[in-house]
């Protein structure tokens, strides 16, 4: 038998994946702690083998204690579930691309706090991969407040203040269509993919960061002491990053325009 308390988690962490990574099929329909018998007519079961589908390689509509469904779903839903709505003062935000990049910035390497330099730090924004030379388009409107300057293997960054937040676009070329004090409208060009140099991986991609603004000064710090840490771990970035996750799953419903 499901304990009730169980199944109450697992559809509450259903309804935050299905929210974040607008499944529907994800969606249990309810929260009520039961199983319908059975169980193939349940909507929680589907909900469970739906997801099981997408993340794992077992299709069993189980989720069993440290299974790798369970260790899938609350990574799926770690971060989004305070933050899976933009805050309400956020600006009319659109994607940073025409199009949505064929691997997800929900995964390793490309996600999030995702280890760096042998786990010694961890990623600080989501990596989008697109060609160099790719169009790189606001996300809202907004003022250039640094850039472009160096940044990562050869390659620059811009920082935009978009009013609710600051983002810093990062690996992309040298040559920009905006610089500092310049303002911008959400979906204009502001740059281009560039291409990272040393590097023995995919390496073309725009590295997307995200500030609140509730500190001042450099974005990248140099002591740990200085830095947002996560389970010990430091980002090497100001205390108020914050994880881009969830607005670029928002915005991809909104595509900059492709000319």
């Amino acid at each position: 038998m499901n304990a009730k308390a169980d199944v109450e988690a697992v559809q509450q962490l259903l309804q935050c994946a299905a929210r974040t990574l607008h499944a529907a099929a994800l969606d249990p329909h309810g929260i009520d702690g039961a199983i319908a018998h059975p169980p193939a007519r349940s909507s929680t079961v589907q909900a469970i083998e739906s997801f099981q589908s997408r993340f794992t390689s077992a299709v069993d509509g189980i989720i069993a204690p440290e299974s790798a469904t369970w260790d899938a779903l609350l990574h799926a839903t770690r971060d989004a579930a305070p933050a899976a709505a933009s805050p309400p003062n956020d600006p009319p935000c659109c994607f940073p691309f025409p199009v949505v990049p064929g691997f997800s910035w929900e995964e390793r390497p490309r996600s999030f706090a995702a280890p760096r330099a042998g786990g010694s730090r961890l990623h600080a924004g989501c990596d989008l991969y697109f060609p160099h030379g790719t169009p790189i388009h606001a996300v809202a409107d907004g003022k250039v407040i640094r850039g472009p300057y160096p940044f990562y293997c050869e390659t620059y960054a811009l920082e935009i203040d978009h009013g609710a937040f600051s983002a810093r676009y990062g690996e992309i070329q040298s040559s920009t269509n905006v610089h500092t004090g310049d303002s911008v409208r959400a979906g204009q060009k502001i740059a281009l993919v560039g291409h990272l140099v040393g590097i023995h991986v995919p390496s073309d991609m725009l590295h997307f960061e995200l500030y609140d603004k509730s500190r001042t000064g450099p974005l990248t710090v140099a002591s740990s002491g200085d830095s947002l840490t996560r389970n010990g771990v430091s980002f090497m970035r100001r205390k108020d990053l914050v994880d881009p996750t969830s607005r670029l799953n928002q915005w991809k419903m909104t595509l900059s325009p492709s000319s």
